[in-house]
């Protein structure tokens, strides 16, 4: 027997086991869900026999307005163990797909879509399965099942956008990039034959893999095109979680916003957008994170809308900054200052925001080594590899900086105070007199200077000239003010390695 038809027939019995039962699916084929709505909205079950053979079932079933994202999971019995039934999808007005029998979890949205289907208008039509009996014996009956899941705008993934499981268990410092460009806005690589051409965004995942990265959120231009890929790519690049952003271009700065394929107005002025406080509060209504990004760059000829001019009050809105990308390492490679976005950013904590520093290379070109993607690094302690710990720990602070992008350097915080347990991002209410613990334990970066910084000035006392293996306690005592530590490493003179900070007396 040919190799290729071996192949064939294992996969079809592996996506349709010979038992009369209801079949139990892969976690790859099934479908994400929204957090907090694990129960399907919509449960369809019938019967196909031998009459149904080579023929085609309509199964009609009515998607409210409103809802912007269906997922559908079919299973089916196979009580002659040979039983197909391949899933197609009319949405009323046209025809949205046909799984090939290769699958069994399909999601649609108004941006994205399972291979094999198309995206498009959801809610308020009248859709209809279309079940393709391949194959089903005489005298054989088959019970199939279609649970089908309604999103809705607010919605978030319980786990990610693009898988329904993480990709690594367990809580862990993960790298990753959180600002990329592919050919779905700006960014550019060679072809085969070597000519300048729009980059496919599968050779920014492969350069993600070459980082090392555990995790990439690609952020093109007011896009949300590029999602349709990230859908397709991402159950075979399960070893780098793919997190659906998009950079929010304005005249009045960037933005990235995180975790949502809902799309959000960019055009600024017009009556769905009238101003940045609009299109913050829209973002976060989708479930998004919100970071701003490069905020001290030129909004000029130099760089149209670069930086950030929005009023003031709209910083104070956002959930992260941006404070290091790879044009601030460039200027630190040049021996210049890269640290004028983390002045930005310290001056908002200052006032008493917690708001949390990340990285992001801003990477158009998937074909500059070291000193593209993954340069920075933005490493994240969540409990999982998945898009929603990753986010909710970004939220949290639990975010420190590689600003060399060089795999094999660690960094881990302990901190203890009055019986809590924390780390960075963390805040501890302590009065005046009472201690906190921080334990540093800081992996390839023997011989380095470790400054700690209180209120954003270098601390003597927060400070180790020479690190050296194995872990650094660094005691610190409260006078009851409100306060915040953050570190830096330093080799040389350049920084390698900056953190969030760990808070103190700040509250919510």
């Amino acid at each position: 027997m040919p190799a290729i038809l071996r192949r064939a027939l294992l996969a079809l019995a592996l996506v349709a086991p010979a038992t009369s039962h209801a079949q139990t699916l892969p976690a790859w084929d099934k479908v994400p869900l929204a957090k907090g709505k694990e129960a399907p909205d919509l449960v369809l079950t019938g019967t196909v026999d031998r009459a149904n053979y080579q023929r085609n079932v309509a199964v009609p079933f009515t998607v409210p307005k409103g809802v912007t994202r269906i997922a559908i999971e079919l299973t089916y019995t196979r009580p002659d163990g040979k039983t197909v039934i391949n899933l197609g999808l009319f949405d009323g007005e046209r025809f949205r797909g046909w799984s090939g029998s290769n699958k069994h979890a399909v999601v649609l949205d108004e941006t994205s879509a399972t291979p094999s289907f198309t995206a498009g208008p959801i809610g308020g039509r009248r859709w209809s399965l279309d079940l393709g009996v391949s194959y089903i014996d005489e005298g054989a009956t088959s019970t199939y099942t279609a649970k089908i899941w309604f999103w809705r705008p607010g919605d978030v993934p319980a786990v990610s956008t693009f898988s329904p499981e993480p990709l690594k268990a367990g809580r862990a410092w993960y790298r990753g990039d959180l600002h990329l460009h592919t050919g779905d806005s700006d960014g550019f690589c060679d072809s085969r034959r070597g000519r300048s051409i729009p980059c496919p965004i599968y050779r920014t995942v492969d350069a993600a893999e070459n980082a090392r990265l555990d995790f990439i959120a690609i952020t093109d231009h007011n896009n949300v095109g590029h999602y349709n890929a990230m859908r397709e790519l991402q159950p075979f690049y399960d070893d780098v979680l793919l997190i659906p952003g998009r950079e929010m271009t304005t005249e009045q700065g960037h933005a990235n916003i995180f975790g949502t394929t809902d799309y959000v107005d960019h055009r600024l002025g017009e009556k769905t957008m009238p101003d940045m406080t609009t299109m913050i509060d829209a973002s976060h209504k989708a479930g998004a994170l919100v970071s701003i990004n490069h905020p001290g760059a030129p909004n000029d000829h130099r760089c149209r809308g670069c930086g950030w001019i929005a009023p003031a009050a709209t910083r104070g809105m956002v959930d992260a900054f941006e404070v290091m990308n790879a044009g601030n390492l460039w200027k630190q490679l040049a021996g210049a200052d890269p640290m004028e976005d983390v002045a930005i950013w310290e001056a908002e904590i200052a006032k008493g925001r917690r708001i949390t520093a990340i990285g992001g290379s801003d990477n158009h070109d998937t074909q500059l080594g070291r000193m593209g993607v993954g340069f920075p690094t933005t490493v994240v302690r969540a409990e999982n590899l998945s898009e929603r710990a990753i986010l909710d720990a970004i939220a949290a602070g639990h975010v420190w900086i590689d600003m060399t992008g060089k795999p094999g350097r660690s960094f881990d915080l302990a901190a203890r105070a009055v019986g809590k347990d924390g780390t960075i991002g963390d805040d501890f209410a302590l009065a005046a007199g009472q201690t906190l613990e921080m334990t540093i334990e800081a992996g390839g970066s023997k011989g380095a200077t470790l400054v700690g910084l209180l209120d954003g000035k270098p601390s003597p006392a927060l400070t180790v000239n020479a690190l050296a293996d194995g872990q650094t306690s660094l005691p610190w005592t409260s006078d009851g003010g409100r306060h915040w530590i953050r570190f830096e490493v330093r080799e040389g003179g350049k920084r390698v390695l900056i953190t969030n900070p760990v808070y103190v007396n700040f509250g919510s």
